[in-house]
């Protein structure tokens, strides 16, 4: 599996029966470990420090951060030439916490959770990654982007941060406002003239590792600087998020034409986080007694929006479509139209 920066993950391990006799390959020479590991790999794309966050752990565990050449890691594992960077035997959360490992660009790191046979316990962590500089200095990931060519008239700027560490973001943002400030932007921080108050703007955040955000009939005042600050999650396997505005002929799973643009938001988040994968899950608001007929449609309804995805160049391997029919409504005892069609809905689990 492989990890990404600064992203929340909650892993499982299966249970695993047995001794793993070659003991990790030989790099564990002074205790037998079993085979119920968790092999995890990630990509340094700079030079930077990493650390592992637990947030939460059953059991003990032992951690162990190999080196290896990029595409190579198992041969490299096999043949002894990864490099132990870090190894701690029955860890937990409290130890990690001031743990970090310097890696290099250009490197796979091989991370490997190791718990006893038979434990399926899970492990709740961040992989935070700082990128640092050629002294060793933290390096602020962000990018600047002064349009302003009149400092006399009103200025319109917008900085991504990340919600949690409040650090500036590189993100994509595109404006659709019908007015000259319209475009796609990479910055952290976007500083733009504006000539008139807009009224009815779009805005889409975008960044690897975060949820995508997106601003609708946004209006952005003309005075002397408006100032947005766009606050992103980061990614969270296990998460549920609701895809709005998606809407079916009824009855049927025919994808009525307005739900596209939602649609294509989807295909580009996953483009442009190419590491996870998404269960789609489709419910409806139906009598009790229509259950099998429920668990169809709502399938159905999954499925058409896996094709869609599919059809637009994602990997289906990354995709999967379940159907839970009436047994999760929002609102078990729907009266009004509103609470209904919050029970009819399609829902996005990050795997």
């Amino acid at each position: 599996m492989k990890l990404s920066a600064n992203t929340a993950y909650s892993l499982n391990f299966i249970g695993k029966r047995g001794v793993d006799k070659s003991n990790l390959f030989g790099y564990i020479n002074d205790m037998t470990v079993s085979k119920n590991a968790i092999w995890t790999t990630f990509e340094a794309g700079k030079n930077g420090k990493l650390q592992v966050k637990c947030k939460s752990v059953v059991d003990s565990f032992h951690l162990v951060i190999f080196k290896t050449s990029i595409g190579t890691c198992c041969e490299d594992l096999a043949n002894k030439k990864a490099e132990p960077l870090f190894m701690k035997i029955k860890t937990d959360c409290k130890e990690l916490e001031n743990v970090n490992v310097d890696l290099l660009e250009g490197y796979e790191y091989v991370i490997v959770f190791i718990a006893k046979e038979k434990n399926k316990a899970s492990v709740d962590f961040e992989l935070a990654f700082t990128p640092t500089d050629a002294k060793g200095a933290e390096f602020i990931d962000s990018l600047t982007m002064n349009l302003v060519y009149n400092k006399a008239k009103p200025i319109y700027s917008i900085h991504v941060i990340d919600e949690t560490t409040k650090k500036p973001v590189t993100a994509r943002i595109s404006i659709t406002s019908l007015s000259d400030i319209d475009g796609t932007y990479f910055a952290s921080d976007l500083f733009l003239n504006l000539n008139k108050t807009l009224k009815n703007s779009i805005i889409k955040i975008d960044a690897e590792g975060y949820n995508s955000k997106d601003l609708k009939e946004y209006k952005i005042a003309s005075t002397s600087h408006t100032k947005d600050t766009i606050r992103l999650t980061p990614l969270k396997r296990g998460t549920v998020a609701k895809l709005d505005e998606i809407y079916f002929a009824p009855g049927l799973a025919a994808i009525l034409d307005e739900s596209f643009p939602v649609l294509l938001r989807l295909r580009d988040f996953l483009v442009l986080n190419p590491q996870i994968s998404i269960e789609i899950q489709g419910h409806v608001n139906e009598d009790k007694k229509h259950g099998l007929f429920s668990m169809r449609l709502s399938k159905k309804r999954a499925q058409k929006i896996l094709d869609f995805l599919v059809e637009s160049g994602i990997d289906p391997s990354r995709l999967t479509a379940v159907g839970f029919g009436n047994t999760k409504p929002v609102f078990p005892d729907a009266k009004s139209d509103l609470q209904k069609e919050a029970n009819r809905r399609v829902e996005i689990l990050i795997k």
